[in-house]
């Protein structure tokens, strides 16, 4: 009987296993056609250094747990070891994220793998995971917003980007059109977001000719007209609902509209299942 069980067992894996791939490859597309249609109505959620309410930040559980939710993006943060190994890390040093102390360029990629990810400052069983493996993960699955927090590993990321042929499935984050020019430069399908501090960097950006897929916006110039303007070049108007606004959102998540109501279509959140929640509930969600 126990034969038989484990048998049937394999032979529903096989039947399965495809059909489910075949789903996520299908939602994939979809996601990489919002992202570079900047006029589409729905929204598109990034989970802010993954879907971390239950897991670790910037951990392959908190990847793998927004690829569940199925959200759009996962935002992370890249740095360099000693040795010069891409790794996960928003702060420079690895004291409020894990059980080791220093600088993350302090230590080289044997020793930071020794450390462990701490959640809700408990310590857990994950590693710090190196971009590599986050890419092995999200490919045709989840975008990956590449928020570079050290300016030296701009060539390695790329080069990585290259040779796993992430260019469709990831997004590098920058400040200055100038950055966008040089980008698609050493590759015309790199999908880049710019981030704006103000009007004038929107029109820097217009005048400048620069074409990127998205542009994020800061709370100075919330207004309809930077968005529509935005959405002219075209593309996707990013804003944040980090802080205040996810807080309240917890609670009550019709608090969301503080950011929708300027008519921005990308969203990130450290309440991802919440807000995916609410978009649906108002048609503004696939």
């Amino acid at each position: 009987m126990m034969k038989i069980t484990y048998v049937i067992g394999i032979f529903l894996c096989l039947i399965v296993s495809p059909i489910l791939s075949q789903s996520s490859t299908a939602y994939f597309k979809k996601i990489q056609k919002s992202y570079t249609n900047a006029q589409e109505p729905l929204v598109m959620i990034a989970a802010h250094r993954g879907a971390h309410l239950e897991e670790p930040e910037n951990s392959l559980a908190a990847l793998q747990k927004t690829i569940s939710l199925g959200v759009d993006i996962m935002e992370l943060d890249v740095r360099f070891t000693k040795d010069r190994k891409m790794v996960l890390m928003h702060d420079k040093k690895v004291d409020r994220t894990t059980n080791g102390k220093g600088l993350v360029s302090d230590f080289t990629f044997e020793e930071i793998r020794k450390l462990r990810l701490k959640h809700l400052d408990q310590i857990t069983n994950e590693q710090i995971p190196t971009l590599e493996e986050v890419f092995q993960l999200a490919k045709g699955k989840v975008l990956i917003d590449l928020d570079i927090k050290d300016d030296a590993t701009i060539d390695s990321i790329m080069a990585l980007v290259d040779r796993m042929k992430m260019e469709k499935n990831c997004f590098f984050f920058v400040y200055e059109p100038e950055e966008i020019k040089m980008l698609q430069k050493r590759n015309k399908n790199y999908q880049i977001m710019i981030r704006t501090e103000n009007e004038e960097g929107v029109k820097k950006l217009v005048a400048s000719g620069a074409k990127p897929q998205a542009v994020h916006i800061d709370p100075s110039h919330y207004t309809p007209e930077v968005v529509q303007a935005i959405k002219n070049i075209p593309a996707r108007v990013w804003i944040n609902a980090l802080g205040a606004v996810d807080f309240k959102a917890s609670q009550q998540p019709a608090a969301f509209e503080e950011v929708l109501k300027w008519g921005v279509n990308m969203i990130q959140t450290d309440q991802p299942a919440k807000l995916k929640e609410y978009l649906k509930g108002q048609g503004k969600y696939r």
